[in-house]
């Protein structure tokens, strides 16, 4: 029996093109991340279609792709370095909210997935364990929407 090789910390990298007008193409990875989702869902379209030439024959019940929706969920620890760039994010004080974000495969082989990369829209960002008494970190909770898809690059 093989067992199949896993993934751990650093296998996938998420990161964010924070200043894609000054300095675009620069992609910093995202500070303080202790797990991550992304998650691809698609719409499936069914519908009936009955034979053109026999019309006594079943009705067959067709299905096809439709929409596409991507989300990611990042739970972290806070951080003071990109503390100012979240905040901006989530108001939408850089690029209207809309920045681009990669998942980093740096480890990746040939044919293998590289990078995902998509257009991501802070939809929340929570704050929790503000002014606790115990001495905990603070941590932050984000949901991102993709505008647009994602481009899978694979490794060449």
């Amino acid at each position: 029996m093989a067992l199949p090789v896993t993934g751990t910390r650093g296998d996938i990298v998420v990161q964010v093109e924070f200043d894609p007008v000054g300095a675009a193409g620069t992609y910093t990875n995202a500070c303080g991340v202790t797990s991550a989702s992304f998650e691809i869902s698609n719409d499936i379209i069914s519908f009936d279609v009955g034979d053109c030439d026999d019309w006594s024959a079943s009705v067959q019940k067709v299905k096809n792709y439709g929409a596409q929706d991507v989300t990611m969920s990042i739970d972290a620890t806070w951080s003071a370095a990109q503390h100012v760039q979240m905040i901006d994010w989530a108001s939408r004080n850089i690029n209207e909210g809309q920045l681009n974000l990669r998942l980093l495969y740096p480890n990746a082989t040939t044919g293998q997935v590289s990078m995902i990369d998509g257009l991501a829209l802070m939809e929340t960002l929570t704050l929790d364990n503000v002014g606790n008494v115990e001495g905990n970190p603070q941590t932050e909770n984000i949901s991102l929407q993709f505008s647009g898809g994602i481009t899978v690059t694979k490794a060449s």
